[in-house]
């Protein structure tokens, strides 16, 4: 799994693994702004949250993420997930169920001078849910998305106040998760380039 505050290339770095290594990945954040997209009631309800900064509720995060881990046992890579302490007591009950381990969780480390600036920088396919950076994956917001030519908008969080609001979620219910995972956990300079910090995490995959 992958842990870290916004903008600190959880998911650019999943990708990179995913192509790799071939590990099936997952964004919970990714799920929910597709139900968004298709205007379900469940997509509406968890547009507002995310447009505020906030969090999805643990019961719904959770039978998400039960779904998806139902046909992909043998190996995955969550990212950004588990964000609660509460989250990661229901995941190692999942994993206890179904008879599998989790190896290696990721937090990746970056400022919050780091997190602006990338923030700035940041689109999100609005067809296929891809988050592209400008000056790495296009060059201009006018660009298609790489992944499936759709078109490419800012994010609905991504302005100054829902990012406070997000940090301060990340470091009142988020970083207590580093510490439920101890010893297990492996912090990376992750305000480095990509492919440095790639480089850092294929190396603890690989070992």
């Amino acid at each position: 799994m992958l842990l870290g505050p916004p903008a600190s290339g959880k998911g650019t770095q999943a990708e990179l693994i995913q192509n790799r290594f071939g590990i099936p990945t997952t964004s919970t954040g990714a799920i929910l702004r597709k139900q968004a997209k298709a205007r379900t009631q469940l997509g509406l309800e968890a547009e507002q949250i995310i447009s505020k900064g906030g969090l999805a509720p643990d019961d719904l995060v959770m039978q998400l993420v039960e779904e998806w881990l139902e046909s992909h046992r043998e190996a995955f890579l969550f990212d950004g997930f588990p964000r609660t302490v509460a989250q990661a007591e229901a995941f190692d009950s999942i994993l206890h169920r179904y008879e599998v381990s989790l190896d290696l969780p990721i937090a990746l480390a970056v400022s919050v001078v780091t997190i602006k600036t990338r923030m700035v920088l940041r689109l999100v396919c609005a067809n296929c849910g891809k988050v592209v950076s400008m000056g790495r994956h296009v060059r201009s917001p006018h660009d298609p998305c790489p992944n499936c030519g759709g078109p490419l908008e800012k994010r609905s969080d991504d302005n100054n106040e829902a990012l406070e609001r997000r940090l301060e979620a990340y470091w009142e219910k988020t970083v207590p998760v580093y510490k439920y995972y101890g010893n297990l956990l492996v912090e990376i300079d992750a305000g480095r380039e990509a492919e440095v910090v790639f480089a850092d995490i294929a190396r603890l995959i690989a070992a």
